[in-house]
């Protein structure tokens, strides 16, 4: 505790205000140690970015209290701050830490302010909601963390103490646990650091004892975070001894290390625990995370297959805010990062394109596009999303392909506030793109590719079909909610019952003596099968085109046509 503060000035309890204030200073401790916590993560994949997981988390938990009149209670302060976290929560420690906070959440609910039993109970109960949302809890994580600071807190509240005291405690009780980390689990103890997830934890508990009147930030600087006390004979097989700790301490295994595929579902009575049974798989599904309550869930898996957890997803429910990033990809970066050499791949120009869908990502990059963004109809990325990949293309000039006409504001946004040179060809739907990206010529000029970009996408013809969401009418005819509708460069052009019939009807709408080629983008939900027999009908029904078939991966759209 601070000499110079009187502690006559401590709070009594913990008010909305005051809760709401501990939020803003944590975020504001986590922006400091984000790229610190970063480099310690090794568990349960060396990704490194458990810190801007929590720190993106976290941050959608403030942001949706902000939403609160300021004199509002702790209680509806707090589940404002859960619901926020689990809408935004971003990778195994996020969605870990929005299960913390849902908790504490349910320890005050009802509650105008907090004193330091409740606090106490609160945090406790944060604990058994994070227990509770791991199928299989490891000592050593931030699981650990959070239980032994409730442990303490309780101790201290049971003999009497103020609510500042509690929470030194708590926080106290924190690192020391984070500190025992290291030597609870063999890959910390190899790369001679302590949990990140739990660091993370820590430092928010701290700085909620900071906003509160509670100890300074002197156990962050304190703490011995890291050693190099790792040698060769002490590293798994395919493991480097390269010096530093954390990430650095790791290859990636034979065959990498998957996928890390996060999602929202939405459905009538979706239980987590049902969910994860139908999702997971019993020999690879640790990281395996369900949270939420029925109807709206948020999912989190480490998988080396995603489309095949997303294909059973989307027969349990709709999928939102989709993303599947690789977690190879991420390991050798903060690997690079670490070792500082961050410039090893840097290029004079490169392509960065927003699309859905494994597929699409493999093809995009396939066709040398330096970074692809996860986003498109119904899952639009945010700026900051934009952002990070531009980032990861390690390009000193960008050009960004869009393939959404809802999506060029956004990008013209992130290329305005980039601190790199970025132009935006403004490709409305996968096929420009992909055509766009085809006439890309790395050693020309931005500028250049921008007008051979833009010539070269109005040359392709789109046909996106989908589902009617809603009643309507074209040419005359009757549209009815759930029917296959295709569209022709975004113009209505046929719908039915059958999704075969409504694509052969899209094409014939298609000049014969303007079409060579058509490529056939399969979704998620349609079968190979099936694709396999479209294909083969539009061959016997267009003798004269070429007709080729990938796998997109997209969700919305069984296909995505493009027609040259």
């Amino acid at each position: 505790m601070s000499a110079s503060r009187a502690p006559a000035a401590l709070p009594q309890a913990v008010t909305g205000a005051g809760l709401r204030h501990g939020l803003e200073r944590a975020l504001g401790r986590l922006a400091e140690q984000r790229d610190r916590i970063n480099d310690l993560n090794v568990f349960p994949v060396p990704d490194g970015d458990t810190g801007t997981n929590m720190h993106l988390t976290l941050e959608a938990a403030l942001a949706e209290t902000t939403r609160l009149p300021p004199s509002d209670s702790v209680g509806a302060v707090a589940q404002a701050a859960a619901h926020g976290s689990l809408m935004g929560a971003r990778g195994n420690s996020g969605v870990i830490l929005s299960q913390v906070l849902r908790g504490v959440a349910a320890g005050c609910r009802g509650a105008e302010e907090m004193g330091p039993e409740m606090l106490a109970r609160a945090l406790e109960e944060g604990s058994k909601v994070a227990y509770e949302a791991v199928k299989r809890p490891v000592d050593g994580t931030i699981l650990s963390v959070v239980r032994d600071a409730a442990g303490a807190a309780n101790r201290a509240a049971a003999d009497g103490r103020a609510i500042s005291a509690v929470l030194e405690a708590a926080v106290a009780e924190a690192w020391d646990s984070v500190e025992r980390s290291r030597d609870q689990l063999e890959a910390l103890r190899q790369a001679g650091v302590v949990d990140a997830g739990g660091f993370g934890l820590a430092v928010i508990l701290s700085a909620l004892s900071e906003a509160l009147g509670g100890s300074d930030s002197a156990w962050l600087e304190s703490l011995p975070v890291a050693t190099n006390s790792s040698t060769e004979s002490e590293l798994e097989p395919g493991a480097e001894p390269l010096g530093g700790p954390g990430v650095m301490a790791f290859s990636a295994p034979h065959g990498g290390f998957g996928y890390c595929t996060e999602f929202s579902l939405v459905g009538a009575e979706l239980e987590p625990l049902a969910v994860r049974a139908q999702l997971g798989s019993e020999a690879e599904d640790d990281s395996a995370l369900v949270v939420g309550d029925p109807g709206l869930l948020h999912i989190h898996v480490h998988t080396h297959e995603p489309w095949e957890v997303l294909t059973r997803a989307a027969e349990l429910g709709r999928i939102e805010r989709l993303k599947v990033e690789d977690m190879t990809s991420q390991h050798q970066e903060a690997r690079r990062r670490v070792g500082g050499v961050t410039r090893d791949r840097r290029i004079a120009l490169g392509v960065v394109v927003v699309a859905p869908g494994f597929g699409f990502h493999q093809l995009l990059l396939g066709l040398g596009a330096a970074a692809v963004v996860e986003g498109g109809q119904g899952m639009n990325p945010a700026t900051e999303d934009i952002l990070r990949g531009i980032d990861e293309a390690q390009a000193d000039e960008i050009i960004l392909l869009p393939n959404n006409p809802n999506l060029v504001l956004g990008a013209e946004q992130a290329a305005r506030v980039s601190r790199r040179e970025v132009a935006v060809v403004p490709s409305h739907n996968l096929p420009q793109g992909v055509a766009a990206l085809l006439a890309f010529d790395p050693e020309a000029s931005l500028e250049v590719n921008r007008k051979r970009m833009l010539r070269e996408m109005t040359q392709v013809h789109a046909i996106e079909v989908t589902t009617a969401t809603k009643e309507s009418s074209y040419d005359g005819g009757e549209i009815h909610r759930g029917q296959v509708i295709a569209l022709l460069d975004g113009r209505l052009v046929a719908a039915g019952a059958d999704l075969p019939d409504v694509v052969v009807d899209s094409l014939e709408h298609l000049a014969d003596d303007a079409v060579e080629v058509i490529t056939l983008y399969r979704g998620a939900r349609v079968q190979v099968a099936e694709a396999e027999r479209l294909e083969e009908r539009i061959r016997e029904r267009f003798p004269e085109w070429e007709v080729e078939r990938h796998d997109g991966g997209q969700d919305l759209y069984p296909y995505i046509i493009s027609a040259e």
